[in-house]
């Protein structure tokens, strides 16, 4: 949990709202909230039970909607480590059904978003997922922002600090699936692969080898599941992975 409340205290958003310097590399990404900092809308660590879920997926940034209900910097520390460590089911149902969102007044909303990671991960698995158990959602830049705003500026300082301990210490999966063009260039950067790349591994992360797998957005309007973006062989060897 160290890990997780590192990124969800990181030191720049404190010395944003000390100073509110435009050198501060996260100045765009942080000043689309416009709140105090009390009720500034953390940095997402990840979702789920990562060091155990044996798929990651790995996207840009989170999306900020203020409807919903989501720690804000004067949580304490056990809630956020409940909340995002158990979020599709802690001290609250935070998320329902791996999909729906629990609002500050009490009702729901889906999300497209994790709607598709769903799909897609009983796309691997052949059976329904447990979310948060057979798998996990992290984020290349960690802070809230909506339309990736400010993501480009806090890329290479967020992957900096963050990437490779969620990745090598943090994360346990067996497949990272990396979903869009800046998480995908990212991780393509950082491991030293092909830009075409749709398929990697096992590749060494860490403690341990992970297959690697580049799918679109799921908003992208086009082919985006396992079956249109890989070969039948790859696919087979993912599923493989994951019944072993």
């Amino acid at each position: 949990m160290d890990l997780l409340l590192k990124i969800a205290r990181c030191p720049l958003v404190e010395s944003w709202y000390d100073d509110h310097l435009i050198s501060n590399k996260c100045y765009e990404i942080l000043t689309t909230q416009q709140v105090e900092f009390s009720a500034h809308q953390i940095p997402e660590p990840w979702s789920g039970d990562i060091t155990k879920a044996p798929i990651l997926f790995l996207s840009s940034n989170p999306s900020i909607d203020n409807n919903s209900k989501y720690p804000v910097w004067d949580w304490p520390d056990d809630q956020i480590e409940d909340y995002f460590s158990n979020r599709f089911g802690g001290r609250q149902q935070w998320i329902e059904d791996g999909i729906r969102c629990l609002n500050n007044d009490g009702s729901r909303t889906t999300v497209r978003f994790w709607a598709a990671v769903k799909a897609r991960a009983r796309e691997l698995l052949e059976k329904a997922p447990m979310p948060g158990k057979d798998y996990a959602l992290t984020e290349v830049v960690h802070c809230k922002s909506r339309n990736e705003v400010g993501v480009a500026q806090v890329l290479s300082e967020c992957v900096k600090r963050y990437l490779r301990p969620v990745l090598s210490e943090a994360s346990g999966a067996k497949i990272i699936v990396v979903l869009g063009n800046i998480a995908g260039q990212t991780l393509k950067q950082e491991f030293k692969m092909p830009a075409n790349a749709r398929m990697a591994g096992p590749v060494e992360v860490g403690l341990g080898n992970r297959y690697l797998v580049f799918l679109p957005h799921p908003n992208f309007r086009g082919p985006r599941t396992f079956r249109d973006c890989l070969e039948p062989s790859q696919l087979e060897t993912l599923r493989e992975a994951l019944r072993n």
